[in-house]
């Protein structure tokens, strides 16, 4: 799914066939790679754009493949074939890319066709930035310098072409990233908690606790599948950051009841968070959880980033 005038690149080397010759036909293309690899690209834009480049939806007004490209014309890995479209059947969807991967002996004509989503996984992207399911993101900035900082990897390793941008963090994800920020390493004592023995981040827990950062959900569980609520965050990151509010303001009309009122003051005079109902941002939603792409822009404004 992208939207309509989206580029589209070859995937590799090789030679195209199987080209819309005409606008009534437009638009898909072929492209032979050799060895018993081709790919197809379908649905290609059909519509023309006004004056203002705002495209108008009429089929068959426009060309979705990019010049030059004709049957035989050799393709370079990388190289600008098309544009992202609803030609042909999907006039009634969504603007997309058809995408196939296909493996043929003999002749070309019959392909099988094989699953091309673990070669995509592992390709090379003409994506902005580190990740390719942020593009939408308002945080996808401050996403691609929360990776710069070494502080996040992805979501998915080993390929970590993902940073799964809208699914909540956990208390031990936010564990990780502020012993990663704050450069925390080195064996903790441990002990702190009955339910973190083997997890994944305990050693980050018990890195954080130690240096009086971390707490527990309970007395003696810290709950490291948990989704972190945004008071938590807050009560976090005060310490971990040495934040302060000595005027005593108090910035929102939502937390009167939060045992983490203070730290949540402490962030927001420090403009590490603004709010959580813009314009008007007299609301902090304290029990509410957070997203990943949420943390990142909180970790780079407390970073300076």
């Amino acid at each position: 799914m992208a939207p309509k005038g989206t580029p589209v690149y070859a995937v590799a080397d090789g030679v195209a066939n199987w080209v819309s010759q005409n606008q009534s036909e437009c638009c898909r293309l072929q492209i032979d790679h050799g060895n018993g690899w081709v790919t197809r690209y379908i649905h290609l834009n059909d519509d023309r754009q006004d004056e203002n480049g705002n495209y108008i939806d009429y089929d068959n007004q426009g060309w979705g493949i990019a010049p030059g490209i004709v049957e035989g014309t050799p393709i370079t890995k990388g190289q600008l074939i098309g544009w992202v479209g609803d030609s042909g059947n999907a006039s009634e969807t969504v603007t997309h890319l058809h995408f196939e991967l296909r493996q043929y002996s003999g002749s070309i004509w019959n392909s099988t066709p094989i699953d091309p989503y673990p070669y995509l996984l592992i390709a090379e992207h003409n994506y902005v930035g580190q990740f390719y399911d942020d593009e939408d993101s308002v945080h996808q900035a401050n996403i691609d310098k929360f990776y710069q900082a070494g502080i996040t990897v992805g979501c998915n390793p080993p390929a970590s072409n993902e940073f799964c941008p809208t699914r909540t963090i956990t208390r031990g994800e936010m564990a990780a990233f502020i012993s990663r920020a704050l450069g925390l390493t080195g064996d903790a004592a441990g002990g702190y908690y009955s339910d973190i023995g083997g997890n994944l981040f305990e050693g980050d827990i018990n890195r954080i606790t130690e240096a009086g950062i971390g707490f527990g959900c309970t007395t003696d569980l810290y709950c490291p599948g948990q989704p972190i609520l945004r008071e938590e965050m807050a009560e976090m990151l005060v310490p971990a950051f040495g934040y302060d509010n000595p005027d005593a303001i108090d910035f929102f009309t939502d937390d009167s009841n939060s045992a983490f009122q203070e730290s949540i003051n402490k962030l927001a005079n420090h403009e590490i968070t603004l709010g959580c109902n813009p314009p008007d941002n007299d609301m902090f939603c304290p029990t509410e959880t957070l997203t990943r792409a949420q943390m990142a822009s909180f970790f780079v404004r407390a970073l300076g980033l």
